[in-house]
């Protein structure tokens, strides 16, 4: 039976076919090809991964602070036909990351000194001196100016749009479903400015929503006092007036508290190790990918 079914084979189809001990001894024969690209990859990828610039990541935990919102409900009937919406009054952490996410924070973020040249013209750190240097052709940082060649249809100066690309590169918000914990980090090549950029963004966030706030609470002030002296009605009138105590509690909290929105659990710090790269598997990943790549080579060779 075995001898019908080989006639029955294609001449070609034992010859064909290639075993595994074939392959080890093809491998075996072009080990000074393998050996040689695994060698080159290893080393190139040694080379480029000293090369690379350290980053640190400062980060935060933080919990949305729980508001009184006294008289919302049934000041949102009222208020709404003044045009006020009191529903967004109150901590919302979604919405307090969408403002932190959003292109005009960041156009309010690079108003203060030497946040913008750190984002988008950063160069190296010096561990010693604690000193973040900057590309020199990117921004003159003894007269504090801008001489980049700008890209088509841009400013010398990176507008915020620009630099919203980048911030969001640096930034990364995690949240917390099960207890509504929020971890907000910065990533940097300095520590130190991680550190900074990230305390000032939770400030930031806190002072843009304590306006928003104040605003809210203000219209809304303005609106119950126009019902007040217009109400001939002594019940309306002390539902009103609860109304209006509610919005100034709103305003004396927005006041009082520096954490208004965003209350800190962990502070930012400043890491005193880095967090990346991670130089170890860039040498294994390549020299890996070199070998795999040797082995094409070889048999390739052998075989086409």
């Amino acid at each position: 039976m075995s001898s019908t079914i080989e006639k029955d084979l294609p001449p070609q189809a034992f010859e064909d076919e290639i075993s595994l001990r074939e392959i080890v001894s093809v491998l075996w024969n072009g080990k000074l090809i393998i050996s040689s690209i695994t060698a080159f990859f290893a080393i190139t990828s040694i080379i480029v991964s000293l090369s690379l610039t350290n980053y640190y990541t400062s980060e935060s935990l933080l919990i949305s602070r729980d508001k009184q919102e006294s008289g919302m409900s049934n000041l949102s009937g009222l208020a709404s036909l003044a045009g006020v919406d009191l529903s967004s009054q109150g901590a919302s952490l979604n919405k307090v990351i969408d403002i932190i996410q959003s292109r005009e924070f960041v156009k309010r973020l690079i108003t203060y000194d030497d946040v913008l040249p750190s984002i988008m013209a950063a160069k190296s750190y010096d561990t010693s001196t604690k000193k973040l240097s900057f590309d020199p052709e990117l921004y003159n940082e003894s007269s504090k100016t801008w001489v980049r060649d700008a890209p088509a249809n841009r400013d010398v100066v990176p507008s915020y749009i620009e630099t919203h690309k980048e911030y969001s590169d640096l930034l990364s918000i995690t949240k917390d479903r099960l207890t509504g914990h929020v971890t907000i980090k910065i990533e940097h090549i300095s520590p130190v400015f991680a550190y900074d950029f990230l305390s000032l963004v939770i400030q930031e966030a806190n002072d843009v929503y304590r306006e928003i706030d104040i605003e809210g609470a203000n219209k809304a002030l303005t609106y119950l006092n126009q019902e007040l002296s217009g109400s001939p009605q002594v019940e309306l009138k002390k539902s009103i007036t609860n109304l209006m105590e509610g919005q100034l509690e709103t305003k004396m909290m927005a006041s009082i508290h520096d954490d208004y929105v965003l209350m800190t659990l962990e502070p930012p710090f400043i890491p005193e190790r880095k967090s990346g790269p991670v130089r170890s598997l860039i040498v294994i990943l390549s020299t890996i990918s070199g070998g795999l790549l040797s082995f094409m080579v070889v048999l390739f060779r052998r075989y086409y």
